[in-house]
């Protein structure tokens, strides 16, 4: 004889893991019991017992709380003729838009709070074109802070594309490192803050869920890619992913003024002629306690959907 195993309401994923997230956002979700179209999605959340599997079904969700937001009809969980499933299907005024919905997960702290010296800002009056991320000691004085300033400096003053730093005291000691992670239109340097831990590039990991979403594609259809993260650096690694790398092109001549030409390197999902069925992607930041959808999207050079399909994307899903 087999025991039946009763669910109380504390396991139950939106109860199990309420305490985390935004409360406007339950009681929305919590009212799609019952829906003609979300039902399926809310009792998918229910059934989660894990909280990766549950963040993985909450990003969907948030989807389609912004696309109902936006006027649009639901479809979850559609099949598609290779025997996977798209996670949903929008439909507004006759316009079908297919998304696949990817979260990046990783055991990165969310809500870790830095002390930011005023002393970097100096940093940023370096008249050098590049973006920097920077990282340093949580517990560094502020005479440490300020050999770690200095340091930092020099480094940017001769530094190029993709270099990195490690900064150390006048005992040998680890305080921080700098990178160069990309040109700057601006003409002066613009700090990024990485974790005092060391830097981390998780647009390897983002180009793996790209492709393991295009692999769920509808066929002659128009489909789009979302990947949220929990930190909204996230969309800069997403942009690296779907691009490439920045690099340093010397096939190219370089611009007014510079002399090195700077580009793209040939590990984009959307480089050349690779991926071609895929031709709009976006990120958004997975933020459990915020209220409002908050992404970007990006269309390819030379995308041929329909303009209907592009102004519904756009619509929904880009804050620009």
């Amino acid at each position: 004889m087999t025991q039946e195993t009763i669910l109380t309401p504390s396991d139950l994923g939106l109860d199990k893991y309420a305490h985390d997230l935004n409360p406007a956002i339950v009681g929305v979700i919590r009212s799609w019991q019952g829906d003609a179209e979300l039902d399926k999605l809310y009792h998918r959340l229910q059934a989660r017992k894990k909280r990766r599997g549950f963040l993985d079904s909450f990003a969907e969700a948030l989807v389609a709380l912004q696309a109902r937001k936006k006027g649009c009809s639901i479809s979850v969980e559609v099949q598609t003729p290779s025997g996977k499933t798209c996670d949903l299907l929008l439909e507004r005024d006759g316009v079908k838009l297919f998304v696949h919905v990817k979260r990046l997960g990783g055991n990165r702290p969310v809500h870790q709070r830095l002390k930011i010296s005023s002393r970097l800002r100096i940093l940023e009056c370096i008249p050098k074109p590049w973006i920097v991320k920077v990282r340093w000691n949580e517990d560094l004085d502020d005479d440490s802070m300020q050999e770690y300033v200095t340091a930092s400096a020099s480094f940017i003053e001769t530094a190029r594309l993709g270099d990195e730093h490690v900064v150390r005291d006048s005992e040998g000691t680890e305080i921080g490192g700098v990178k160069i992670m990309a040109p700057n239109d601006e003409k002066r340097v613009s700090l990024v803050i990485g974790l005092p831990t060391g830097f981390v590039d998780d647009s390897p990991r983002v180009a793996r869920l790209l492709q393991r979403a295009q692999k769920q594609f509808m066929p002659k259809e128009a489909n789009l890619i979302l990947v949220c993260t929990q930190h909204v650096e996230g969309a800069n690694d997403v942009n690296s992913a779907l691009l490439g790398s920045h690099v340093e092109r010397w096939d190219e001549h370089p611009s007014k003024g510079a002399r090195v030409a700077h580009g793209r390197g040939d590990d984009g999902f959307w480089q050349s002629n690779q991926m071609v069925e895929s031709q709009m992607a976006g990120w958004f930041w997975l933020a459990p306690m915020h209220g409002e959808y908050q992404g970007k999207l990006w269309i390819r050079d030379g995308c041929d959907l329909p303009k209907e399909v592009l102004e519904l994307t756009k619509d929904i899903f880009s804050d620009e």
